[in-house]
């Protein structure tokens, strides 16, 4: 099986928590480096909960650097009352040994996609800073990467951090901007997909039965998430961002249906920065005639939860990591 080179950039909270132990386990992915950036909480914690898992699970092997302490523009502001103060649910994990390397997150991706021109897929799970930065520095970093596929964006649905802007987006608009502009392809998994996938209570229930590092790890966290998600959603519930994007790239065929469309985000808006504008008009199928002159981007409209959910439960109660341990090939920012 050939597997899929990605590097997974992440704002580590608590689905980001999930989506990376899911990457890390999948033998579909090759994960070649973790890269952390605010979001959730701030950049120092969402390093630290990326260290912890890559130590929990084994993978000392891949190398891990941390980022942008904020976006291009702004002050950056959390939101510990959905993933707690710390990152990962108030969960007080003690300090990992596993350290980040003293590369940039920004010039880490750069090393890794001239390392494997042409074959990395950059997963963004966070605010794009990281990714536009190193777009910024290496201006030939477009034709060196696969594609990007970003958890981010509300299209049909509405925002969750204002009536019409995701987080993620909202978080560093100029940076979603420029990544989504940039000459790579785009796939987006945004609110439209996530917000209706959800892992419920009988779920983490099977995972809480099993005896894996990950399914605890898991178990662990997920609790303080679906405090926040249930009264929202009416059930014992959480919504999965970022696993099913990773899901995404492991699983190609669980985006059941999509649109290849123009997109862009918005900017100077005073109720509607950050929000991700897309030309979705009848009729609009043509570059010329789209009045947003936007880039075309994959957006996904409809995914299989139901199998989603089952990898993910079966991912996470299973044995061992997929990479037990150390991997003999040497990686750009190893060491």
């Amino acid at each position: 099986m050939k597997r899929t080179k990605v590097i997974i950039d992440t704002d580590t909270g608590i689905d980001d928590a999930m989506g990376v132990v899911y990457g890390l386990l999948s033998p579909e992915l090759d994960v070649l480096a973790v890269t952390t950036v605010f979001g959730n909480v701030d950049v120092e914690k969402t390093t630290r909960n990326s260290a912890t898992i890559l130590q929990l699970l084994g993978r000392t092997d891949v190398p891990l650097a941390k980022g942008a302490a904020k976006g291009l523009l702004g002050v950056p502001r959390f939101n510990p009352e959905v993933h707690g103060e710390d990152g990962v649910g108030n969960s007080n994990f003690p300090d990992p040994a596993v350290k980040p390397v003293r590369a940039h997150a920004a010039q880490l991706i750069i090393d890794v996609a001239r390392h494997h021109p042409g074959e990395v897929t950059l997963i963004g799970l966070g605010p794009l800073t990281n990714i536009a930065l190193a777009a910024s520095l290496d201006p030939e970093l477009p034709s060196l990467v696969n594609r990007v596929v970003w958890m981010g964006g509300a299209v049909s649905v509405p925002g969750n951090v204002t009536p019409v802007a995701e987080a993620d987006a909202a978080h560093d608009p100029e940076s979603a901007a420029i990544v989504l502009a940039a000459d790579w392809p785009v796939t987006i998994i945004g609110l439209d997909v996530t917000d209706s996938t959800l892992l419920r209570q009988r779920d983490l229930d099977l995972i809480r039965r099993s005896g894996s590092p990950a399914a605890a790890y898991v178990a662990r966290i997920v609790p303080f998430y679906m405090n926040f998600y249930s009264p929202l959603l009416g059930e014992r519930a959480c919504a999965m961002h970022s696993p099913l994007t990773v899901a995404a790239v492991a699983h190609p065929d669980l985006i059941v249906s999509s649109a290849d469309i123009p997109m862009t985000v918005e900017l100077s808006g005073s109720h509607t920065r950050g929000m991700t504008v897309a030309d979705r008009r009848p009729g609009q199928d043509s570059d010329a005639r789209s009045w947003l002159r936007a880039k075309r981007v994959c957006y996904a409209t409809d995914v299989d939860r139901e199998r989603f959910i089952e990898l993910f439960v079966s991912r996470v109660t299973q044995a061992a990591p997929s990479g037990e341990g150390a991997r003999p090939e040497a990686r750009p920012g190893a060491g």
